[in-house]
């Protein structure tokens, strides 16, 4: 071998050598390894998982996200078509969501040109021991832009649960804006019935979905819906009732809906569905979740509109808070 071949042969290998370094700078340094989450899609919705949820427990949840979303909300009849708007993004978080940052690098570059408010509710949520509903293992943001679930062994009600709240949100009609927009046409009341109306059908879902994986079919689910969920709303040593019990004295504070407040939302949607049936039950939870309705009495015009719907209820019309 001649000098002048050695010479090539040994400035090739430099920069290989170098080339190799700068590729592997790139890929520690990339987003994906630098971030705490694995970037997955759902439909038009990005999904962050935390990495360390156990990889069994997180190919699982990846595998069940659209079912346990869009999926059995079609499969219970509690949806029509796709909802135009969905979450922009699901966060599903190992136990707790002190991982959500606003700087995680995968988060920052994915959601980049959204309102920084979004990443200011990050941090809160981020740092909030008992951000979850007292009923799931999850919560949605107010505006229904972002579905924040802890995966555990109870994960897919969690997630049903969080995304049925975030496309009714995102979905709902200009003329419900009084509920949600804090100025001067600000309308506590329509807040109010929007609250119960929504956490009505949510926990319907969530009650349902738990309910089928149990008793084996969506049908035995709706049939056996009344009496198995009124056992856990009604049990003052249920696990809802546990739950506020422990944040009342861990904060000194009530959670933002007390478990009587989901036990009246339980009691509406049993009764509706004893004295109307399923199939108006479902409708009304299809038009509410489509957002395709003028005001909240549309979803209940086959019962009479909802002030009379709660009337028929409880025997007065006060909205439950």
């Amino acid at each position: 071998m001649t000098i002048e071949s050695k010479e090539t042969i040994k400035k090739a290998a430099i920069v290989a050598v170098g080339v190799a370094m700068i590729a592997s700078m790139a890929i520690l340094t990339s987003a994906r390894v630098q971030s705490r989450f694995v970037e997955l899609s759902s439909g038009g919705s990005l999904v962050f998982i935390d990495k360390y949820v156990d990889e069994s427990l997180r190919n699982e949840f990846a595998a069940g996200i659209d079912y346990y979303t869009e999926g059995f909300m079609h499969a219970a009849g509690l949806l029509g078509e796709a909802p135009e708007r969905g979450p922009v993004a699901f966060f599903a978080a190992d136990r707790h969501y002190g991982v959500l940052s606003a700087n995680d690098p995968l988060v920052k570059r994915r959601l980049k040109g959204r309102p920084s408010s979004d990443f200011v509710l990050f941090r809160s949520i981020g740092s909030t021991f008992y951000a979850n509903e007292l009923v799931t293992r999850s919560v949605a943001s107010q505006d229904g832009a972002y579905v924040f679930v802890n995966i555990d062994d109870g994960w897919r009600a969690s997630l049903l649960h969080a995304y049925a709240h975030s496309i009714a949100t995102a979905n709902a009609p200009a003329s419900l804006a009084p509920a949600f927009v804090l100025d001067q046409d600000f309308d506590p009341e329509l807040k109010f019935a929007y609250r119960f109306v929504d956490e009505t059908f949510a926990l319907l879902a969530s009650d349902l979905v738990e309910l089928a994986e149990s008793a084996g079919s969506v049908e035995r689910a709706w049939s056996s819906f009344s009496a198995s969920t009124a056992r856990r709303y009604a049990d003052p040593e249920s696990d809802v009732a546990a739950r506020e019990a422990e944040i009342i004295m861990a904060t000194y504070d009530l959670p933002q809906k007390s478990a009587e407040f989901y036990a009246a939302c339980n009691g509406f949607a049993s009764w509706l569905l004893d004295s109307y049936g399923r199939d108006a039950l479902s409708a009304a939870a299809r038009t509410f979740f489509s957002g395709r309705y003028d005001s909240l009495d549309d979803p209940f015009t086959a019962f009479g509109g909802l002030a009379e719907a709660v009337r028929g209820w409880k025997g007065d019309a006060t909205i439950p808070r």
